[in-house]
């Protein structure tokens, strides 16, 4: 059963006076960004972060709960808040921030209570955390969520036009929209196949089923967004298979790239990410040169992964990439095979 709009657990620690909860609301999104970006101190674009954050308020079985300074005199303001979001049985806490100044107070837990509390009522059985490694917040998702330190996050940018260093390491993936450099038609059948990303039922349950089996749970309604900004007959999203015929031969993995974001990529065999990165790069670089106010190869670009993820890793360092944040994976049990996996960024879905 879903909370009021200001509901208190039982037992819960009085709020400080004048701080109030209640359920976030479209109107707040920027303000609650704003707290995200103050909270981390570190420089963020509106443009980039407005579509994912729509996407998280409206999708089903999101919880969404705002911390409000009510003064006597002037309006309210928002000084934390926090969102989840449930899929196929796995909570995910998606962003959890209180201003510096108003830490230790009880608000943070308070707002977490809140939206286990949704999660339990939309049957959430496992929950994960993508924590940017503060010491009161990971003590709280450790006593408030069951969730437990598991694996290193790394966060890691660079130019796209950085990894065609790299290519002459690499064998060429055939796309069936594009015609690339380097690429010659009817390669060997033990080469991947590049296809535009387009979700079939036959396809969105292939899909589903390649989520599970790697990331450890399905999210088509992530999927549904990356379409919708990424994927299509005419967009940057690729399905790559393992066989010399498109559209009949086994789905080796996936990739989603776009102007404003990146990931998720997928790849049974760990070996073929690089491969099936760099391919997206070329399609992103293919298809959105055209853009007058940021071309994409003068653009840094961010891809986020696990630190168990030594093939992509060496890789980008290689190509010349940074670390430029390191975050942690947290979860009441573990799950996943991240080797095979680059997550989307912006960080607020694995």
């Amino acid at each position: 059963m879903a909370f009021t709009q200001e509901a208190r657990e039982e037992g819960e620690r009085p709020l400080p006076r004048g701080i109030r909860l209640r359920r976030g609301l479209a109107d707040d999104e920027f303000a609650t960004f704003d707290v995200m970006r103050r909270a981390m101190n570190y420089d963020m674009q509106w443009s980039q972060h407005v579509l994912l954050r729509q996407h998280l308020r409206t999708a089903p079985d999101t919880s969404f709960w705002i911390a409000e300074d009510t003064p006597l005199l002037g309006a309210p303001r928002v000084i934390g808040y926090a969102r989840s979001v449930v899929r196929d049985t796995v909570w995910s806490l998606t962003e959890f921030f209180v201003l510096p100044g108003h830490h230790r107070q009880g608000i943070g837990s308070a707002l977490l209570e809140r939206c286990l509390a949704d999660g339990a009522a939309a049957g959430a059985e496992t929950r994960m955390v993508l924590a940017s490694q503060h010491p009161g917040a990971d003590s709280l998702y450790v006593r408030k969520a069951g969730c437990f330190p598991r694996i290193p996050m790394l966060l890691l940018s660079g130019p796209l036009i950085s990894l065609c260093s790299a290519r002459q390491h690499f064998m060429p993936i055939e796309d069936a929209a594009l015609t690339l450099p380097g690429v010659i038609s009817n390669q060997s059948s033990s080469q991947l196949r590049a296809e535009p990303l387009v979700r079939t039922p036959e396809i969105a349950a292939a899909l589903d089923a390649l989520d599970r089996e790697i990331v450890g749970y399905a999210r088509s309604q992530e999927h549904d967004f990356w379409e919708q900004a990424m994927g299509g007959p005419n967009g940057t999203a690729r399905l790559f298979r393992r066989s010399a015929s498109l559209g009949d031969g086994e789905i080796a993995g996936y990739a989603y790239i776009g102007a404003t974001s990146s990931g998720p990529v997928l790849a049974r065999d760990p070996a073929d990410l690089p491969r099936m990165l760099m391919h997206a790069a070329d399609v992103a670089r293919a298809l959105l040169k055209d853009d007058p106010l940021e071309p994409l190869d003068t653009v840094q670009q961010y891809w986020a992964l696990a630190g168990t993820n030594e093939t992509v890793l060496r890789w980008l360092l290689d190509c010349g990439w940074q670390i430029v944040f390191q975050y942690l994976f947290m979860s009441s049990r573990p799950f996943g095979r991240f080797d095979r996996y680059v997550c989307h960024n912006p960080l607020y879905i694995l």
